[in-house]
């Protein structure tokens, strides 16, 4: 069994991962089925009974079909009968698709869920650079560049005080004393990918974000700014700010679990577009850099050090050290909790409000 933390930072790194992918991830997936048209084309021209097993399903589940009539009653109504003419898990795949084109693109594994799966939380990808992933560096060369640039976004969390790491360290100090800051085991790894000559260039505190877009936002290094955005959660869009650390979770629940609300959906839609393009700047540098991670990175190291003087100079400041502070840092998502309390309908406002299913609908959902 896994305890609570480890399947979080496993929810994290493979949150990480899925950001590395890049701009692939964003392509629709086709809604074409994974077989020969004329043997779909039979399938379809296929008649007899519903399957027993379908009619089984829909008399044992009837409140499982209801809730995903109401799901897409509510956010694809024009589209009801295309959904509920497919067979089998063929809705399922549909409803994300069609839902994905609509508002904003599901989880690949999403379309490979059950009726069931998908009532039972509205499926999120969270992608933020959590402070497992920090630390952990399991992430691509390129992310591993640009974020020794980025001052540390941790500073002053009270997790830098625990034995985070299974290391000897001297009695009586904390283990960000042994690293002498949290940046130190990055720009070790920073050191093996570039030399030391190039890592001694890097600042030892790193930039702020705003530092990083005044210098290189409308330049050939732009993006820079963006990924020191994503990496202090400070991009604006609840899925590159939020990792799995923030969320609430149900007693015996590995992920947490997200309510299908308009609030949810809108939210999440509407920053869509901006997720997409600040995914598509991080990209472009990050493969830029690992196209040639020494000679690159000496480039935007010696522009960076040019920009700072000229730029910098004019508006530094005595900055005291910023402090992470976790409350900021919840994901504003409805999220379901063990701990609320629901109506006589176990509803709450906001989410779907559905109709009874009626004997058609039973009939279009047992089809073969």
């Amino acid at each position: 069994m896994w305890d609570l933390d480890t399947i979080i930072r496993q929810n994290n790194q493979a949150a990480i991962d899925y950001m590395m992918r890049g701009r692939a991830v964003d392509v629709a997936q086709s809604p074409q089925p994974q077989t020969w048209s004329l043997a779909l084309l039979a399938e379809k021209l296929r008649v007899g009974p519903p399957m027993l097993a379908e009619l089984l399903k829909c008399f044992t589940n009837i409140d499982t079909l209801e809730g995903f009539l109401g799901l897409i009653r509510e956010f694809l109504p024009e589209h009801e009968e295309e959904i509920l003419s497919e067979h089998g898990g063929r809705r399922v795949y549909r409803f994300c698709y069609l839902f994905g084109k609509r508002y904003f693109p599901l989880p690949p594994y999403a379309f490979e869920a059950e009726v069931g799966e998908i009532m039972s939380g509205l499926p999120v990808e969270l992608m933020a650079m959590s402070y497992s992933a920090y630390h952990d560096l399991d992430i691509r060369r390129g992310y591993l560049l640009l974020l020794s640039l980025v001052v540390y976004p941790y500073e002053g969390d009270e997790r830098d005080e625990e034995d985070y790491y299974d290391i000897p360290k001297p009695k009586g100090k904390t283990l960000m004393e042994v690293f002498t800051g949290g940046r130190v085991p990055l720009l070790d790894a920073v050191q093996r990918i570039v030399g030391a000559e190039l890592t001694g260039l890097i600042p030892r505190d790193g930039w702020q974000p705003s530092d990083l877009h005044l210098m290189t936002d409308g330049t050939p290094h732009d993006g820079a700014g963006r990924f020191a955005d994503w990496a202090c959660s400070e991009t604006g869009c609840v899925v590159l700010d939020s990792s799995y650390e923030a969320c609430e979770y149900m007693e015996g629940m590995g992920e947490p679990i997200f309510k299908w609300t308009k609030f949810n959906v809108d939210t999440l839609t509407e920053q869509w577009p901006k997720v997409q393009e600040i995914r598509q700047e991080i990209d472009n540098i990050v493969e830029w850099l690992e196209a040639d991670p020494i000679s690159h990175f000496g480039e935007l190291l010696v522009f960076l050090t040019a920009q700072a003087k000229s730029k910098l100079k004019k508006t530094a400041k005595a900055r005291g050290k910023s402090y992470y502070d976790p409350t900021e840092h919840w994901i504003p998502l409805d999220q379901q909790s063990e701990y609320e309390e629901e109506d006589d309908n176990g509803e709450d406002e906001g989410e779907p409000r559905l109709r009874p299913a009626t004997l058609s609908d039973i009939g279009a959902a047992t089809e073969f």
